[in-house]
């Protein structure tokens, strides 16, 4: 779950990181170095400097508060003494910080980008990562899930075009296997894809056109059961 929230093996990156916003009302909640709560990054990231001479990095915006301005002793976030080019650091990130008010009365909360009226939701996420990429055809798509259809059956087509099976490219992205070990399993010689291994393979290519004609065969077969029973 890890994983798929750093974007492991989707293409998509920081996918949750980068849709989601922290919303500032008192302060309490969000941590100054570490959420995106004013500009598009971390600050830890934008004072990267500032960040590791810090003496609490865990601190929430509304401690960073109390101790930010130009008479509130700023020397005393630091574990030393700045050196000059530190102190203007300093200087940049007090104005970016300027007309930041914070609301007594207001809890701090999560903004989700992709939907902000409703919010994050587990189908809006989804939707987000299985539409994100390559453009898929969508009837093809939806047909792949059909209630007759076995859900093992439907979740290896739907994963095959997805390009989501292990095949060796998708491993070796995902560093399973050393970046040498690409050639098909069938000793073809060939880079072991999706596409190759089910379509072009000498060997398994064949084999598979026979299965999927077979397979294509019951399901309109037990299509037409059904659809005749109804």
């Amino acid at each position: 779950m890890c994983g798929v929230r750093e974007g492991l093996g989707e293409g998509v990156g920081r996918w949750f990181e980068d849709n989601s916003r922290r919303i500032v009302g008192d302060g309490r909640d969000a941590l100054f170095w570490h959420d995106i709560w004013v500009g598009e990054i971390p600050l830890k990231f934008k004072f990267s400097r500032l960040y590791e001479l810090a003496e609490d990095k865990e601190c929430s915006v509304a401690e960073a508060r109390r101790v930010i301005g130009p008479d509130r002793g700023w020397e005393r976030v630091w574990r030393r003494r700045l050196l000059a080019w530190e102190e203007e650091s300093v200087r940049e990130c007090y104005v970016l910080l300027y007309n930041i008010v914070l609301q007594e009365n207001v809890h701090d909360a999560w903004r989700w980008l992709l939907d902000p009226i409703q919010g994050y939701s587990v189908r809006g996420a989804y939707r987000f990562l299985t539409t994100t990429g390559e453009p898929l055809d969508r009837t093809l798509d939806d047909d792949v899930w059909q209630k007759h259809i076995p859900s093992k059956v439907s979740l290896f087509v739907w994963r095959l075009l997805r390009n989501r099976l292990p095949t060796k490219d998708n491993l070796v992205r995902r560093h399973v296997l050393h970046h040498s070990d690409t050639a098909c399993i069938s000793g073809c010689g060939e880079l072991e894809t999706g596409k190759h291994l089910f379509l072009y393979c000498d060997i398994f290519g064949s084999l598979w056109s026979h299965i999927w004609l077979s397979l294509f065969s019951y399901l309109a077969l037990v299509t037409y059961l059904f659809s005749y029973a109804s």
